[in-house]
């Protein structure tokens, strides 16, 4: 077994939310998986406010990506397939940039929440509209076939794939 690592996966989402960036936001100055919400006085305290920002950021939330134009801040959240998550999480981050000490400099910026999704379907855009949340539909080539590959999941080809590339990595050291 490779030491590490105990499974392998794709990452799929974050090579999707940074392609949408570079293509739409390019212009801006942008960060992604940026970590939200304050640090415990005690970690500070404990630690000084740099050291204790990367101590506490395993328990941050994190967003997808940040991007700052010159009118708001948008803060992106890419969702593939469970697509409630991303409306849920939202509105609880945007709540959370107030008192994210990184970006102090920017409060009192106006937020922008928008959600990437591969296929909204209706009830997306109703409970999206209701959250604020902006429904960005946008899927490139790749991320087409991804989604096509959920409805051949359990196909006897789909399982016989699977199992192919199992005994693969398997070879390879991975569980």
């Amino acid at each position: 077994m490779c030491p590490g690592f105990s499974r392998v996966r794709r990452e799929i989402e974050p090579r999707w939310v940074s392609e949408y960036v570079s293509n739409t936001y390019a212009q801006y100055k942008h960060a992604y998986r940026v970590p939200l919400g304050s640090i415990p006085e005690e970690i500070t305290k404990i630690y000084g406010a740099t050291k204790g920002r990367r101590v506490y950021r395993p328990s941050r939330p994190e967003v997808d990506a940040m991007i700052w134009t010159n009118k708001f801040l948008v803060l992106l959240e890419g969702k593939i397939f469970k697509i409630m998550d991303g409306i849920a999480k939202l509105p609880v981050y945007k709540s959370l940039v107030p008192v994210t000490p990184e970006l102090e400099e920017w409060r009192g910026t106006p937020i922008r929440m928008e959600l990437l999704c591969v296929q909204p379907l209706p009830w997306v855009q109703e409970a999206a509209d209701r959250a604020g949340v902006n429904v960005i539909k946008w899927a490139p080539r790749w991320i087409q076939e991804i989604w096509q590959e959920r409805d051949k999941y359990w196909t006897p080809e789909a399982v016989e794939k699977r199992e192919e590339r199992k005994k693969v990595l398997r070879s390879l050291g991975f569980d």
